[in-house]
């Protein structure tokens, strides 16, 4: 079976979203994961079959925890499916997804 290649997650993305309560760290997750999977596209069209174990309510509060810090955007348009569109960290711009190729490992710095 062939298994999608992720994208890695933006560590300041992830621990600004993991400073929020409830489920928001795990929507998070769930959001970076459905982008990594979509050629590194920060959009999220939302559907009922996204929310993978999260209760419903959980995952509108956990959107609108996510939106108030900033970390998406979303529009919400009567009678379609949630626009979800993944943010750089307090800005209004995208995120940038890190591009991985075919056996490069990602940079660590001076770890």
């Amino acid at each position: 079976m062939h298994s999608p290649t992720l994208t890695p997650a933006r560590l300041d993305w992830l621990q600004a979203a993991a400073t929020l309560p409830g489920k928001s760290l795990h929507i998070a997750l769930l959001l970076h994961t459905i982008c990594s999977r979509r050629a590194g596209l920060p959009v999220v069209h939302l559907t009922r079959r996204l929310l993978d174990g999260v209760s419903r309510d959980a995952f509108y509060d956990g959107l609108v925890r996510l939106e108030s810090l900033r970390l998406v955007n979303v529009s919400r348009l009567p009678g379609r499916a949630h626009q979800i569109t993944l943010l750089e960290p307090g800005t209004d711009r995208a995120l940038r997804m890190a591009s991985v190729q075919a056996g490069v490992k990602p940079d660590m710095g001076d770890i």
